[in-house]
């Protein structure tokens, strides 16, 4: 064998191995990441799932330990989606750059617009995850406050939501319109205000910049205690919309959420 040829197979050969061990570096930090999150072990374990999943898609063109990562493309900054390791149909969808929860000014730009779509798209997999199919009023989206949050790389939660809340906000449909109100009863304990937002999709909806932008306060709302949720909902023209939910009192949204999907 000449040794042009002998050399070129020997650097294919050591390609591979890097790749497999790369790969196996990843599985290891990956199963290791995410116990650390399904653990609750330090407010950073999402940040370092996130840092895998990135390197284990950049490089090997896999998104494990998310179930999908997608990488940033021109005007945007990419997002992942992972399989919650504590609930059996929650996912989470979370920005690929380092924001610290919904405080982080970036997320009121353009680019992080897609995130609310992803997250809504991503009530396929909730359904994929129970073996049934979900209608749109029966999955809703979460951010919990700064002050319940076990994380602070910002995400969103996205799974079933409560009947009682469902409930709730289509008893009081014909009160709910696109500007701002205050919901005239407590919704699993806390009180929110609330509006309307027309559509099938959330594709072209930044939701942070709609709750900043809330006439409750003098100027934008500050988000570093903002709680928000996001219902699917039939408004009441009959039509495809949403509720969004918030205050500022750093409530955990995620109370909106029936993690065992009762109901449906």
């Amino acid at each position: 064998m000449s040794a042009p040829r002998r050399n070129r197979i020997l650097d294919v050969t050591a390609k591979r191995q890097a790749a497999l061990f790369v790969a196996i570096g990843l599985l290891a930090a990956g199963v290791g990441v995410t116990s650390a999150l399904a653990s609750g072990w330090g407010r950073d374990a999402l940040r370092e799932v996130v840092s895998a999943c990135i390197v284990a898609k950049s490089t090997l063109s896999v998104s494990f330990p998310c179930t999908d990562v997608q990488l940033g493309k021109p005007g945007t900054d990419g997002y992942a989606l992972i399989r919650s390791p504590g609930f059996a149909s929650e996912f989470l969808v979370t920005p690929l750059a380092p924001l610290d929860g919904i405080g982080s000014p970036e997320l009121q730009t353009d680019a992080a617009t897609r995130l609310w779509a992803a997250a809504w798209d991503a009530r396929s997999d909730v359904a994929a995850a129970l073996s049934k199919p979900l209608g749109r009023t029966q999955v809703g989206l979460a951010v919990n406050g700064a002050g319940t949050r076990t994380q602070d790389h910002f995400h969103i939660h996205i799974d079933c939501v409560r009947q009682t809340v469902r409930k709730a906000l289509d008893a009081r449909a014909a009160k709910i319109t696109n500007q701002w109100t205050k919901f005239p009863s407590r919704i699993v304990g806390d009180s929110y205000w609330v509006r309307a937002i027309p559509g099938s999709d959330l594709d072209n909806v930044n939701v942070a910049r709609l709750v900043a932008d809330s006439p409750q306060a003098d100027g934008p709302m500050p988000l570093d205690g903002a709680t928000v949720a996001v219902i699917g909902s039939t408004l009441a023209d009959g039509s495809d919309g949403f509720y969004v939910l918030a205050n500022w009192s750093n409530a955990s949204a995620e109370h909106v959420l029936d993690h065992q999907c009762r109901g449906v």
